[in-house]
């Protein structure tokens, strides 16, 4: 993963907030991070990574083994995180799935009334379902497909 492009996967709100995260712990200004300081920042992020998860970043973005991280190896940590959590969120997205009746290789449907019942019922939550459902629904067979499902999750 060292050789992902930051600037390629990070917003330019991600980069400014990034760029003031570091320079908020880079007390003496040197342009540099200790792996302590690495970790606080990106709790503040919201993230909580394990210890073997740091230092698994830390492997990945001081590719140079200085010893600490300078502001390109920070935005590249934020960016391997970032991928990390996609690829989480795509996992809880596929099990979500399989467990509505679709296949693990994405194939396969989801039946819209069994969804819409399990909404309404199970989590007895109040959103339009089915106008979301119907908004997503785009072939109109009542059948939701993998990507018609991630949609309506992500929305």
């Amino acid at each position: 993963m060292n050789q992902i492009n930051p600037d390629q996967i990070l917003t330019s709100e991600e980069i400014k907030a990034a760029k003031d995260a570091f320079e908020a712990y880079d007390k003496m200004g040197y342009g540099t991070l200790e792996v302590e300081e690495l970790q606080k920042i990106l709790e503040e992020f919201g993230h909580k990574p394990s210890k073997e998860e740091l230092q698994q970043m830390i492997i990945q973005v001081d590719v140079k083994n200085k010893g600490f991280i300078d502001f390109e190896d920070f935005k590249r940590a934020i960016a391997i995180y970032k991928i990390i959590e996609e690829d989480n969120e795509e996992d809880d997205t596929l099990d979500a799935f399989v467990a509505m009746g679709g296949n693990a290789d994405k194939s396969g449907t989801v039946d819209a009334t069994k969804l819409i019942q399990i909404i309404k019922s199970d989590f007895k939550m109040t959103i339009d379902i089915e106008r979301l459902i119907n908004e997503m629904d785009r072939d109109k067979s009542g059948q939701i497909s993998y990507q018609e499902f991630k949609n309506l999750l992500s929305d």
